[in-house]
């Protein structure tokens, strides 16, 4: 036996592939990052939820900062690019011309809405990372960059109105932060919906007539 559950109680080890066993660690250590922040984070907390030792967590991890890369990295960036909605098959992504880009928003928000705890992960993260100190500053400091150089491989269908792509930078950067502020107020009490929320910000990020045949 070995390690304790969140109960206390003894965990029995179980063999695991290095792809499941290094799967299961970043799924608790979301879990634990989205409650307690990276600075609140236990090595030892992280062993014991799966069940194997510090020792045998640093294996897979290297070491804390490691395993905060591995989570941004792996569990949070690795979700829900445009790729993935043009892959869903939704029509507005898969129009000839260009997937819709208030469409992909709409996608975004729904997955997320799915997927709390990971949200919760990217707000705590960066409210933590304000600090240059911390491990994360750097990504969140390239984040705008890296998304607008990520979206910028899509070949996406907007108005006439709107100009090329190259020039509506400063809209998709307001969406991106209209998003994370919808985020935000779902944890909120009263929470919002997401969705709901989104919905609202989208009349006027997106407004009709010039929006309308672009959605």
């Amino acid at each position: 036996m070995t390690g304790t559950t969140t109960d206390g109680a003894p965990r029995r080890r179980v063999r695991l592939t290095r792809e499941a066993r290094t799967a299961q660690i970043l799924e608790e250590s979301t879990r634990l990052v989205s409650q307690h922040g990276f600075y609140g984070l236990s090595l030892q907390d992280v062993a014991n939820a799966v069940g194997i030792s510090q020792a045998g967590l640093l294996h897979y991890v290297g070491t804390k900062e490691g395993l905060l890369q591995l989570i941004v990295e792996q569990r949070y960036d690795r979700r829900f690019d445009p790729e993935a909605y043009i892959a869903s098959g939704d029509p507005a992504a898969t129009h000839p011309d260009g997937a819709s880009f208030p469409g992909y928003c709409r996608f975004l928000v729904r997955k997320n809405a799915a997927e709390p705890q990971l949200v919760r992960l990217y707000m705590v993260l960066g409210a933590e990372a304000i600090s240059p100190e911390h491990p994360a500053h750097g990504y969140f400091d390239v984040r705008p960059d890296a998304t607008w150089e990520l979206y910028s491989r899509t070949t996406w269908r907007l108005p006439p109105e709107v100009g090329p792509w190259e020039d509506a930078r400063g809209l998709v950067e307001m969406a991106i932060e209209a998003m994370d502020g919808v985020q935000l107020r779902s944890f909120r009490s009263p929470a919002v919906s997401m969705e709901e929320g989104w919905a609202r910000f989208e009349q006027v990020l997106f407004p009709s007539p010039v929006w309308d045949g672009y959605r």
